[in-house]
């Protein structure tokens, strides 16, 4: 048989625990029997506390199984008288196995493990002129870890947690006491496993004479002593220690080198500001801002030409320096822009900067910047520019009917 059902497995929980001792290898064996006489069929259950094997013989494998291992002769019934026989006898053979199979009769029976080309685990017992074979076969670890845990772990801890919190010893209960007390411990187990075991489990003198009895079977060399009584446990919980911040760094680190630019501008700061020693009279009339000339008194028509020739060569005189001027200041967009100067129209000069405000010892001297080169124009493109805007200047006048004149612009602002 592979494995055992539950109802075979409910027949044989009312069935007591059998021993018997291999005498070649010194390995006890538990095994359970049960038998019906009205199916005339038997079942077997044996293990060694790791393994479960078992069989089940109906009532014409048991006559085949008698004979063979008694060495009779096979019989088959021709008649009614003949199978009345062999029902009697095979009944007789079922009623003489049960009577073996008990706690009194296994004492004088003898024990062997045999081999067997037909079962995973075969033994023999003999017993006067009655000899008898069980051939079981191996039904899976894990049946046979619920076989265990219910025929034999789960039962053996309520029986021995009623033997310890009784209040009489159980060597000086009578039947009827012991039965009642295991009843009761039963009932509550079966009602809540989960807590029975708790409770059995929990009690300082169950769990520390089990640990007693474990050590002494696994040769501990100190063994645990037994306590009635829980300690509670004290905690101090210690700060765990930290990190220590290195006093050196893990890894060389190297530096990094400094770009030429930055260099360039750590040098420019460090080295003072030239400041002028005068201002030139170009740049202060440069510096004069765009809203004086729209604010100039009204002038006559006719002194338009010749103001306006004035202005031209003012004009053309502060271009060079105005340009050369906001070069120098730092944010212009004569420094930020990649055109030079020549490629600018002079008839058109940029905003007119201010000039820089006196130095003070409380202000912090500027850094100076980098200079641009100022490209020289030639004296023939200056005339024929010179040249251009006056024509250009005549030819507004002239379209110009009288009425308010208006101011002269200079351009606008080249980013």
């Amino acid at each position: 048989m592979e494995q055992i059902s539950e109802e075979q497995s409910k027949l044989l929980s009312s069935k007591e625990w059998l021993v018997k001792v291999d005498s070649q290898k010194s390995t006890p064996y538990l095994f359970k029997f049960h038998s019906s006489k009205i199916d005339l069929t038997c079942m077997v259950m044996i293990t060694d506390t790791k393994s479960v094997w078992a069989e089940a013989l109906t009532g014409n494998q048991i006559a085949r199984r008698w004979r063979a291992c008694n060495k009779v002769d096979p019989f088959v019934p021709n008649s009614a008288e003949e199978n009345e026989a062999e029902e009697e006898w095979r009944l007789s053979i079922l009623r003489n196995l049960s009577e073996i199979h008990t706690p009194g009769g296994m004492d004088n029976v003898s024990f062997e493990v045999v081999e067997s080309r037909s079962s995973d685990f075969a033994f023999e017992i003999d017993c006067e002129a009655f000899k008898w074979t069980w051939e079981t076969c191996f039904i899976g670890y894990k049946s046979s870890t619920e076989i265990i845990s219910k025929h034999l772990v789960l039962p053996l801890l309520s029986v021995t947690h009623t033997v310890l919190s009784a209040v009489k010893p159980a060597g000086e209960m009578s039947e009827s006491e012991l039965e009642k007390a295991i009843d009761g411990v039963g009932r509550a187990a079966r009602r809540s496993i989960d807590t029975h075991i708790k409770n059995v489990i929990s009690k300082p003198r169950m769990n520390t004479s089990i640990r007693r009895m474990t050590a002494l079977y696994n040769l501990c060399d100190h063994l645990p002593p037994i306590s009635l009584t829980n300690e509670e446990p004290k905690l101090q919980i210690a700060t765990p220690p930290r990190l220590r911040a290195p006093d050196h760094p893990p890894f060389p680190t190297k530096a990094r080198d400094v770009s030429p630019s930055l260099m360039e501008q750590s040098n420019l700061a460090k080295t003072p500001p030239k400041l002028a020693s005068s201002p030139s009279p170009s740049l202060g009339r440069s510096s004069v801002p765009h809203e004086l000339y729209a604010n100039a008194p009204k002038q006559n028509s006719t002194d338009d030409s010749a103001t306006e020739s004035d202005d031209d060569e003012l004009g053309a005189k502060v271009t060079p320096v105005a340009a050369a001027s906001a070069s120098s200041i730092p944010g212009s967009p004569s420094q930020h822009s990649g055109f030079s100067q020549s490629s600018r129209p002079l008839a058109k000069p940029t905003t007119i900067l201010k000039a820089p405000p006196p130095d003070s010892d409380s202000s912090p001297p500027r850094p100076p910047t980098k200079k641009k080169k100022e490209t020289v124009t030639s004296s023939s493109e200056e005339s024929e520019e010179r040249r251009k805007r006056v024509a250009k200047l005549k030819s507004r006048t002239a379209s110009a009917r009288g009425g308010v004149r208006q101011p002269l612009k200079r351009g606008g602002k080249r980013f």
